[in-house]
C-alpha cells in the first residue's frame, strides 16, 4: 500500500469512533489483498508477502476486539480465522484465489459494518488530536490542504 493511502487511513482513525475503526480496518484489509494479489502477479514475492501480512495483522486486529457477550462474535471469529487461513495458503501456494476467497468474506461483511457505523453517533474513540476538514484552498499552481488544531493546541500525552 502507497504512503498516500496510509495517511489517508491514518487521518481517518484519528476521527473515527468504534464502528467507524471496523469499517476502516475493512477496508485496509481489502486494499492490502488486492495490492498483494497484483504484486504475486506481477512476480513481486517478498512484497506480496509483506503485504498480506499487513492484511493478516488486521485479521488480528480485528479478532481481537470481538465481544464475545454477543453471539454473532462466534460466527466472525470462524469467519476470520477462515480468511487468515486462505490468506496463508496463498502466499504458500503461491495462489491468487486464496486472496480473493479472503477477500470476498470481508468484502460481504464490509456494508452491514458500514450500516452500523452510519448509525453511531458515540464521540471518536482517539481523543486530543488533530481536527482535520475536508476543505481544501486552491493556490495559483497547488492544492493546499488545512488542518485546524480546534480550540485546545495543547496535544500529546496529559499525565
Amino acid at each position: 500500500m502507497d504512503k498516500e493511502k496510509l495517511n489517508s487511513y491514518a487521518a481517518r482513525v484519528a476521527q473515527a469512533n468504534r464502528s467507524e475503526l471496523v469499517v476502516i480496518i475493512y477496508e485496509a484489509f481489502l486494499d492490502s489483498v488486492e495490492e498483494g494479489t497484483k504484486l504475486l502477479q506481477a512476480g513481486e514475492i517478498p512484497a506480496c508477502r509483506r503485504e498480506i501480512e499487513r492484511a493478516k495483522g488486521l485479521l488480528n486486529e480485528l479478532l481481537g476486539s470481538l465481544d464475545f457477550s454477543y453471539e454473532i462474535s462466534f460466527y466472525l471469529r470462524r469467519l476470520y480465522i477462515f480468511a487468515n487461513q486462505e490468506l496463508c495458503q496463498g502466499v504458500a501456494e503461491r495462489d491468487g484465489e486464496r486472496f480473493a476467497h479472503a477477500a470476498d468474506i470481508i468484502r460481504k461483511l464490509l456494508p452491514a459494518f458500514q450500516e452500523v457505523a452510519e448509525q453511531d453517533h458515540s464521540q471518536s474513540v482517539m481523543e486530543n488530536v488533530e481536527t482535520i476538514y475536508a476543505g481544501l484552498t486552491y493556490g495559483r499552481d497547488s492544492l493546499n490542504e488545512s488542518v485546524d488544531m480546534g480550540k485546545d493546541v495543547n496535544r500529546g500525552f496529559q499525565a
